[in-house]
């Protein structure tokens, strides 16, 4: 790399070398760094050169950002005041160690905008040390009420259920819009938008339309959502049409103006084609019905589980959700918000020994100096609106706050480079809304993470995330690796392997059969898996937490157990894990080729409470987390 070329990425936060998951020292491709400057620039291979000769040497935005943690204002210069957003001035010119209030605040140098402060809690709110509840994606739950794919109803039944059991929590997948017309991408985390909520998940039934006959049923035990999404359409928009002149619909809309927008935007697209570019003009109306049908589901969504969350909330519950990352890129935010996300560039990450080819997610990502520019909007946007109904956010990928793997469209994942966010200030926003909310943030920090990001979330109280069964080879050792303080933990997660698949090594059969792992490897995992196996239930019987019963289940009940009597905040079961589920979720990496987002749960709810081992085995949860309560 040349000298210049170096400067560019060191002026632009592009990492030149980065390590990789074996400590290796990589280094960036010269072509990734010139896209990646194109695109932080300009947008384009012309006029960098031009664009870098006219950014001011302060800063790479027109406006600035200045963190406030704890409301305490940095040194700034002379000849700026810092005002509310009403005018009033909270910090003269010239003041030192000034504090103002926890919020957004203007920074005015004679009378011209030029910059935001955010000041925010150095800490994010605690949860109440001891809490627990289950993980289960709301498409997946089934009762006996489901009609064909799980309403916001089943999910207050689920909080109800749990509330027996003394649980406190239920996390489940985004619930934000997706495709569901051709080509469908039902991918939880590729929405429409992330701002406003799935009408998917509204329950008809409740609002006394019509019968349209028996919806479509799972298949095999999968779900068909382009057959659902057209079942329900009819019936939502005979509600659409009912509703529209709702006095309540109409104070939501005033209230949340975006939402209108939003369903303008999906008229045009049903008139017209998902492609904005395919449009004939901008503002070309679209078919007015469709617009009824999107903004009143996007109400009626909100309405449904504002109300299951705050009967969880009278319970002394939570709704718990997790964060997208990304939006898809024929979606409504990339279209609403312009320039605000970088063009030619996809979000991604690079090769590990599972992905030897990196990977490549598809979506476009926020270019971190205009979103500087706006005081980080619509970052604000997106956890307020999630956080209008959750206790707990889960922001996905939070290695994405600190630095991103773009990868330039139309090229291999493996050609990607690391751009740099603005960190500390992405997280004081994230402190700023959840104190705003009460609620708490956690930062799922798995994989190669620098320290430089798990340094952040403890300093400023997000916890980390800590997977049980990846600790399980070092079980009985005192190196073993155990659920601290700062951590929510659980067995597994959407993207791993169930536990009883995990157990048996179906992961690692099935790693070796898409080709990521040779048989020297697979057969090196599984020898380490039987160990794994024998030192788990050697250790269980030494705790006192598994008898003389050594089936599967029990072993998951007193691993269960184990992890709920550690330290972690929270601790989060999958019900899948309690009944031996062996199918994942998702398998990351891939889309079509494996049934993603769309296996409903091999029990109902009333089945799983009739179950007296799932019962059992929640129960010295329970009690192993009452210990911590009160420890």
């Amino acid at each position: 790399m040349d000298d210049r070329l170096a400067s560019l990425a060191a002026r632009f936060g592009i990492q030149a070398e980065y390590v990789d998951n074996d400590g290796r020292q990589v280094r960036s491709g010269d072509d990734a760094i010139r896209w990646a400057v194109a695109a932080l620039a300009t947008g384009s291979d012309e006029g960098i050169e031009s664009s870098l000769d006219s950014t001011s040497a302060s800063g790479t935005a027109a406006l600035d950002v200045v963190v406030a943690w704890d409301g305490l204002l940095p040194e700034l210069p002379d000849d700026v005041v810092v005002t509310d957003t009403g005018g009033a001035v909270l910090a003269e010119r010239g003041a030192t160690a000034a504090r103002v209030p926890f919020g957004y605040h203007v920074i005015a140098r004679d009378d011209e905008v030029i910059g935001t402060v955010i000041s925010a809690p150095c800490f994010a709110p605690a949860p109440q040390h001891g809490t627990w509840g289950v993980f289960l994606p709301l498409y997946s739950l089934r009762t006996e009420h489901t009609a064909g794919l799980a309403s916001l109803t089943d999910l207050g039944r689920l909080f109800e259920w749990l509330h027996e059991r003394r649980g406190q929590l239920v996390l489940t997948l985004p619930l934000l819009p997706l495709y569901l017309d051709d080509p469908a991408d039902w991918s939880p985390y590729n929405p429409v938008t992330r701002r406003v909520w799935n009408d998917l998940y509204v329950d008809l039934d409740a609002l006394g339309l019509p019968d349209a006959g028996p919806p479509p049923q799972p298949v095999d035990g999968l779900l068909d959502y382009p057959a659902i999404h057209r079942h329900r359409q009819p019936r939502l928009q005979i509600a659409a049409d009912r509703f529209a002149d709702d006095p309540e619909l109409h104070r939501w809309v005033v209230e949340h103006p975006l939402v209108a927008e939003y369903a303008r935007f999906r008229a045009r697209q049903d008139r017209f084609g998902r492609a904005p570019s395919d449009w004939p003009a901008a503002d070309a109306p679209g078919d007015p019905a469709a617009e009824r049908r999107h903004l009143v589901g996007a109400w009626l969504a909100d309405r449904q589980l504002g109300d299951v969350a705050r009967a969880a909330r009278d319970r002394g519950q939570f709704l718990a959700l997790d964060v997208a990352l990304g939006a898809h890129p024929d979606g409504f935010d990339v279209w609403h918000e312009g320039d605000l996300f970088a063009s030619g560039i996809h979000v991604g990450a690079p090769p590990d020994p599972i992905f030897a080819g990196g990977q490549d997610w598809g979506f476009p990502p926020i270019h971190p100096w205009r979103s500087r520019a706006t005081g980080h909007r619509y970052v604000r946007e997106t956890l307020r609106h999630h956080l209008r109904h959750a206790g707990l956010l889960r922001l996905d990928h939070i290695l994405g706050l600190f630095r991103q793997w773009w990868v330039p469209a139309g090229a291999t994942a493996t050609d990607g480079v690391y751009v740099h966010f603005p960190f500390d200030e992405l997280l004081a926003v994230a402190c700023l809304e959840a104190h705003l909310a009460g609620a708490v943030v956690v930062g799922e920090n798995l994989g190669t993470v620098p320290p430089e990001v798990n340094v952040g979330l403890r300093a400023h109280g997000v916890l980390g995330i800590h997977v049980g069964q990846e600790t399980l080879g070092a079980f009985g050792s005192p190196d073993r690796p155990r659920a601290g303080r700062n951590t929510m933990a659980s067995l597994s997660t959407h993207d791993s392997m169930p536990f009883a698949a995990y157990w048996w090594g179906h992961d690692v059969e099935r790693s070796h059969d898409d080709g990521f792992i040779d048989d020297s490897v697979r057969d090196w995992l599984q020898g380490e898996r039987r160990g794994m196996r024998e030192r788990v239930v050697d250790g269980l019987r030494r705790d006192g937490r598994l008898g003389e019963d050594d089936s599967l289940r029990a072993v998951v009940a007193g691993v269960c157990e184990d992890l709920a009597a550690q330290e972690a905040e929270i601790v989060v079961i999958g019900l899948e894990d309690l009944w031996l589920e062996e199918r994942p979720q998702n398998s990351p990496g891939t889309f079509h080729e494996r049934p993603n987002w769309r296996r409903v749960a091999a029990r109902g709810l009333e089945d799983i409470a009739a179950d007296p081992t799932i019962d059992a085995a929640l129960a010295r949860v329970e009690v192993a987390r009452a210990a911590q309560r009160t420890a």
